[in-house]
């Protein structure tokens, strides 16, 4: 590791370095039922990786896809890159093979480091695109293949010199509204964020992590590099399962997680929850969309008190913090501003608003992203001035606690007066009776746009549409009651708790 050191990586590789040299035998990650890795392990494997691919021509700014689900592999792969100073890539797994396609060739993979199961996603890369070379693995059960295969490899860094400046990463939005952008985040942007996400949490390097949030989303990505930037012990769920979830915190006694409120959801209606001890969970951290007030209260009662929400996006990394002693009260707020963090809310014509005014939230910061990989137009709509503009509206309080109200696109437009979807939703939500709502906009003739509201109810429970909105009528302004309730046994979301695109056109 000294080797690795002296060398002068920066970021991820830093982070790994320098765990792997305080805590060398120390369990790094445990994937649930198959394989554990040391520091000293997932280091050197990392290394050998990062050798064989400038063996086969790789170097510094390359990029390098990953498909795989949560693995060690994936981690190795993710590390390897960062060793060399490559740009590393990870593919949705769910995505079809016309989705993977798209991306290699939008995104300038020159190879694809893939798990055997996943390699068919492969099969449509078009003929006419560069050559993409492939480093497929296959998962055992109780070993792990991939570094097994590298044992000859060398065990020395490549001789590239990696930057705080140069591009670690690019991390693809999770797609709600078209194809995924490609979020570039530079070594820096890497480090503050992670470690950010980490330590604001009350996290150290005795932390046991459990990762149930997909590592290809930026999200779950970002816990595990924080953890692993503290020393922490990582253990990887390959899918989530309430019922192993709950199973694995009691057992393995983990302090720290994340998880989208759908997976939230599910572990609350497991049956009989209490048969399971949750007292060595200090931090539960939403990932993805917001807590409604109502699962909030729910996970405080029957989980754990320690939840952390904020606001964060895959452009910006963690903006503000909730911390636990605020949940109920400062009832839907996203907290106040991280370390490092600036933040303004901005009018139409880029003028700061006055306090609690609502404004569209910019920020600055060590954390905030480069930009879009190949997209500069989209790029210079939301980078002004050193200012990433995110296309959300919010406002602060006296305090200087920050409220999202609602999304620049995602606003209705019902007689001339906009409504934030989020609003009405957390106004059904904190109905008992509800187990998920969903708010879009509608054409129509006379409002421009009438408030639709789709409604799951919660298990074995009887609710009218009348009853929904005198609920809404009690707590909302009159143009802000929807116009029509409509039932729905499931209402589409991604792994983050964001509803999908498709399921708001078939909405409308």
């Amino acid at each position: 590791m000294r080797a690795a050191m002296d060398q002068g990586f920066s970021g991820m590789a830093r982070g790994l370095a320098l765990s792997a040299r305080r805590y060398p035998d120390k369990p790094a990650l445990v994937e649930i039922d198959r394989v554990s890795l040391t520091y000293r392990e997932l280091a050197d494997g990392s290394i050998r990786l990062a050798s064989l691919l400038a063996s086969r021509g790789l170097g510094k700014g390359d990029h390098v896809a990953i498909l795989s689900g949560n693995s060690v592999e994936h981690m190795v792969a993710l590390y390897a890159a960062a060793f060399l100073g490559a740009v590393s890539i990870a593919l949705d797994p769910k995505w079809t093979a016309v989705e993977i396609a798209h991306a290699i060739v939008a995104f300038d993979c020159r190879i694809a480091i893939v798990d055997e199961d996943l390699e068919k996603g492969l099969a449509l890369t078009p003929p006419g695109s560069p050559a993409l070379g492939r480093l497929v693995y296959r998962k055992h059960k109780d070993r792990c293949e991939l570094l097994d295969s590298l044992r000859g490899t060398s065990a020395v860094p490549p001789p590239v010199l990696v930057h705080d400046h140069d591009v670690c990463t690019i991390v693809l939005t999770s797609g709600t509204t078209g194809f995924p952008k490609g979020v570039v985040r530079t070594h820096r942007n890497v480090e503050v964020g992670c470690l950010n996400g980490a330590l604001g949490k009350g996290q150290s390097e005795e932390g046991r992590e459990l990762a149930v949030v997909p590592i290809y989303y930026g999200s779950g990505r970002g816990s595990v590099i924080g953890q692993i930037f503290l020393g922490a012990t990582v253990f990887i769920l390959p899918s989530f399962d309430a019922e192993r979830t709950a199973s694995i915190i009691d057992r393995e006694k983990i302090t720290a997680i994340a998880m989208a409120p759908p997976m939230c959801r599910r572990l609350l209606q497991l049956p009989r929850l209490e048969r399971f001890d949750f007292r060595s969970l200090g931090s539960l951290r939403k990932a993805g969309s917001p807590f409604s007030l109502a699962m909030a209260t729910e996970i405080i009662e029957r989980i754990t008190p320690n939840i952390y929400q904020g606001y964060a996006s895959t452009e910006t990394g963690s903006v503000t913090l909730l911390r636990p002693h605020e949940q109920l009260t400062k009832l839907g707020s996203s907290g106040r501003l991280e370390w490092g963090v600036e933040t303004r809310l901005v009018g139409p014509g880029g003028e700061e608003v006055s306090r609690g005014a609502e404004g569209e939230i910019a920020v600055r910061g060590p954390n905030v992203c480069q930009g879009y990989y190949k997209n500069p137009e989209e790029e210079a709509r939301v980078i002004r001035d050193g200012w990433f503009h995110t296309g959300d509206i919010g406002r602060f309080d006296d305090e200087g606690y920050l409220f999202v109200v609602g999304r620049i696109k995602d606003m209705i437009k019902t007689g001339s007066i906009s409504v934030s979807p989020r609003e009405v939703e957390n106004a059904i939500l904190s109905l008992a009776s509800i187990e998920d709502a969903a708010v879009v906009g509608a054409p129509d003739p006379e409002w421009g746009e009438a408030i639709r509201a789709f409604v799951v109810p919660g298990p074995g429970a009887s609710v009218a549409a009348e009853e929904i909105l005198a609920h809404c009528r009690s707590r909302l302004a009159g143009y802000k009651v929807p116009k029509s309730v409509t039932f729905v046994t499931t209402i589409e979301r991604n792994g983050l708790g964001k509803v999908t695109q498709e399921f708001k056109a078939r909405a409308r």
